[in-house]
């Protein structure tokens, strides 16, 4: 019986330590991220915004709210609110297509209480010929729950693209 229980007290060390922050030697944390969703219609997010969504009432209901133009939303994704939360990253309403975002790394860097999360932001080239059609692009992506205040998103060259608070 000490066996098993000894055996359960690891699993659980285990389980829970892959969810907290790995430091580096320049005093970095790296959190792990992966998309939960991207999309280019997420309704009722007409302005540019990041936000830490930290309990499942209010998962559900930006869930529901962002996919309000389905006649048949699917169900949210299932998020460990004990370990982790979803960050809501949203480019707010375009006026033609060729916008969207994704991913770029599956890390986040945390430093001085700023949790850095670099993205794809994809843009139509100036001068380009596109539909005209309005968009609202966003991407949902769950994380481990850490001790951050601040949220800067970048791009692949580096460049803050949207900044906020926890």
């Amino acid at each position: 019986m000490k066996r098993e229980g000894w055996m359960w007290a690891m699993a659980l060390t285990m389980v829970t330590g892959c969810a907290q922050p790995v430091g580096n030697a320049a005093g970095d944390a790296t959190l792990s991220i992966a998309a939960l969703a991207s999309q280019g219609q997420c309704g009722a997010l007409d302005r540019p915004a990041v936000r830490w969504i930290a309990r499942s009432q209010e998962w559900r209901e930006l869930y529901a709210r962002i996919n309000s133009h389905w006649m048949d939303p699917p169900p949210p994704p299932a998020v460990d609110f004990l370990r982790a939360g979803v960050l809501l990253i949203a480019m707010g309403q375009r006026s033609t297509a060729g916008y969207g975002l994704a991913l770029a790394d599956d890390v986040a860097t945390l430093r001085d209480g700023v949790v850095t999360v670099r993205v794809d932001w994809r843009e139509p080239p100036p001068g380009r010929r596109q539909a005209q059609v309005m968009t609202s692009p966003c991407l949902l992506a769950t994380m481990p729950a850490a001790d951050f205040t601040r949220i800067r998103v970048v791009d692949r060259e580096g460049r803050t693209r949207l900044e906020g608070n926890r």
